[in-house]
């Protein structure tokens, strides 16, 4: 017998798709007619709309992009450098110490410090640039390669533009550090008018009290680095039409897709409406950044002039303007295109639509009587099905969760007689200690005293003991917010003495995590899966025993990881190890329900994932195979 609120569904279904059907026909219908018109301009105002901020987004998002390589290659240009120098000046310190220790023995220092110039006087390296200076402390010039007459010279009291003493400075550096950075200003090699700045690094060499060292100065290594970056972006171009370009402040093009432009000053360019092409970019890049509107004068699909905007940002720093665009006549094409498909799909979609929905009204008039019909006697058919089901499963559910948890109660006992074992021991060796010495007379208050707070402690520690496993077993049915960290780390404290005993090493690499769920029983499924995994290290004779547990984050979920190195599961079994009652263990040690009830809790209760693989991973340089559980939960159920 169907019930009230099943009849009305019944009801529901046999009408409802009828007249909604019929409505929203008449409704779309009327529309469809009215704004016909309407929705074609609507279409290609969108289309244009659409197609122009698109391509300004590509366009803005690519100079962005070559601008913030730009700005970070420059920043860890130093830092490059550095890198660079210190190495070259520790070959050249190496060397030294080499040729030192070699003829200490056999050699004066004069001939020994001839040999280490021979050895570094023509070494050079950065394209050329680069070589090595040897002074004394005192300020004497040893070598100086690019100025051979003046060494020997003393350069003690030798300023730089900037008026700092070189030589003092340095000395007074090596003091503090061992291989320190210096700036200083100098002339360049065939440009003594104008010091420039210049960075570098010295070591010292002990032997003869003397330093070593080596510059470069920033702006050679910069104009390197200005050749990397253009050869770069020249050979750089994201789709048929798009590509970069560089023009310095003073018009100058440094890269062009037309290699013919690239070293010109164009700075009088303008299009045949009389725009100042090259001059509005420049403008806009000192102002910042912008958009530009030109005929562009070369188009690389056509090869021919094309109207274009462009989008432009400047770099101040090297007096840079960086730009790229796109060509609108494209725009005019897809419009055309797009006029002549939508024209001809709205006429084909009103007449389509009416007679689709006359045919659609029909149909669902038809299924809907006949669908109720069927319904209505499968209704109490399946309504008996499902209640007998239902009850059926409650029952085996209810019966294999009390098997699981007498289970994980016997292995909770076992533990907690582990975790007292020492406790007890150390209780009954003080109380009968104090009782022996009582009888002879020996006891003194003071180690009385000391005795009573041991067994303070020790008793204290079985009350937290049986607080612990106290809270494992608290019937806690409630959706709470739990750390991950805390709870994995509360699941292996009640296993910590037992695993110990057995030289069972739990690694742990977890993520400070907050989750929503079952907090217990989330302890219960972590403690079945490190018992399993205890339980096949213990068949392997192995001197490392490993389980490792580790939590990350992954989008909107958390991975948990248990794994050990007890050489995985069978092939032959891996798929069945959670089913009911299935087992690898004798039946006095396992019921096979553990796996079982644990994917219970994490898929049901939980809304997650919990699946296992065999994998292999290294551990302290050692390859190990074994299982992996893998539990994937949502933050929130």
């Amino acid at each position: 017998m169907l019930t009230q609120n099943e009849t009305k569904i019944l009801k529901f279904i046999k009408y409802t798709p009828v007249i909604i059907v019929a409505f929203f026909s008449i409704i779309i219908t009327y529309i469809i007619f009215l704004d016909k018109n309407t929705q074609f301009k609507n279409d290609i105002v969108e289309l244009r709309k659409t197609f122009l901020n698109e391509n300004k987004n590509r366009i803005n998002a690519e100079v962005n992009r070559i601008h913030n390589y730009i700005v970070y290659e420059k920043k860890n240009s130093e830092v490059h450098l550095k890198k660079l120098i210190k190495l070259k000046v520790q070959e050249a310190h190496k060397t030294m110490t080499h040729i030192y220790e070699k003829y200490k023995r056999s050699e004066s220092k004069e001939q020994i410090l001839e040999r280490i110039k021979d050895a570094l006087r023509d070494y050079r390296f950065n394209n050329g640039r680069g070589y090595f200076y040897i002074y004394e402390k005192t300020g004497k010039n040893i070598m100086l390669p690019p100025l051979p007459n003046m060494e020997g010279n003393d350069f003690w009291n030798h300023k730089d533009s900037k008026g700092s003493f070189i030589l003092q400075d340095m000395v007074s550096l090596l003091k503090k550090e061992n291989e320190p950075f210096y700036e200083w200003y100098w002339y360049k090699p065939n440009e003594n008018k104008i010091q420039k700045k210049k960075i570098g690094i010295i070591k010292e060499f002990k032997p003869y009290n003397l330093f070593v060292g080596t510059g470069e100065y920033i702006e050679d290594y910069e104009e390197e680095l200005k050749e990397k970056i253009l050869h770069y972006i020249h050979n750089l171009k994201y789709s048929q039409n798009g590509y970069v370009f560089i023009v310095d402040y003073n018009g100058t093009y440094l890269s062009h897709i037309k290699k013919s432009y690239i070293g010109l000053n164009r700075i009088t360019l303008k299009d045949s409406n009389n725009f100042m092409i090259t001059k509005e970019i420049i403008k806009t890049a000192k102002n910042g950044f912008g958009f530009i509107t030109y005929i562009g004068t070369i188009k690389p699909e056509t090869k021919l002039p094309a109207k274009k905007t462009t989008f432009v940002k400047g770099f101040d720093s090297w007096n840079w303007a960086i730009g790229t665009g796109f060509y609108t006549d494209e725009l005019e094409k897809q419009i055309a295109i797009k006029e002549l498909h939508i024209n001809k799909e709205n006429k084909e979609n009103i007449f389509n639509f009416l007679i689709i929905s006359i045919f659609v009204i029909l149909i669902f008039i038809l299924l809907s009587f006949y669908i109720s019909k069927v319904l209505e006697k499968q209704f109490l058919k399946y309504k008996k099905e499902v209640i007998s089901y239902i009850n059926a499963n409650r029952e085996k559910d209810s019966m294999l969760a009390q098997q699981s948890k007498m289970a994980a109660m016997g292995e909770m006992l076992q533990n907690i007689a582990h975790q007292w074992r020492q406790p007890l021991s150390s209780i009954s060796m003080l109380s009968s200690g104090v009782k022996f010495k009582k009888e002879f007379g020996l006891l003194e208050d003071k180690e009385l005293f000391k005795s009573m707070d041991d067994i303070n402690t020790s008793t204290k520690y079985l009350s937290q003991t049986i607080e612990d496993f106290s809270d494992f077993f608290n019937p806690n049915k409630k959706i709470i917010l739990f750390n991950l960290e805390k709870t994995i780390n509360k699941a292996l404290n009640l296993l910590e003495v037992q695993f110990k005993d057995k030289n069972i090493q739990i690694i742990q690499n977890i993520e400070n995590i907050d989750i929503y769920g079952y907090e217990n029983e989330f302890i219960q499924v972590i403690i079945n899966i490190c018992n399993n995994a205890r339980d096949e290290l213990l068949k392997l004779k192995i001197e490392e025993k490993l389980i490792i547990v580790d939590v990350l984050k992954k989008k909107d979920n958390v991975h948990i990881l248990i794994k050990d190195n007890a050489g995985g599961i069978k092939k032959s079994i891996i798929d069945r190890i959670f089913e009911p009652y299935f087992t690898t263990k004798h039946k006095s040690q396992g019921t096979g329900i553990g796996l079982y009830m644990s994917r219970e809790i994490i898929v049901k209760h939980m809304k997650g994932e919990l699946t296992v693989r065999n994998d292999k991973f290294t551990f302290n340089k050692k390859e190990y195979e074994g299982a992996l559980f893998e539990l994937i939960l949502n933050f929130k159920i």
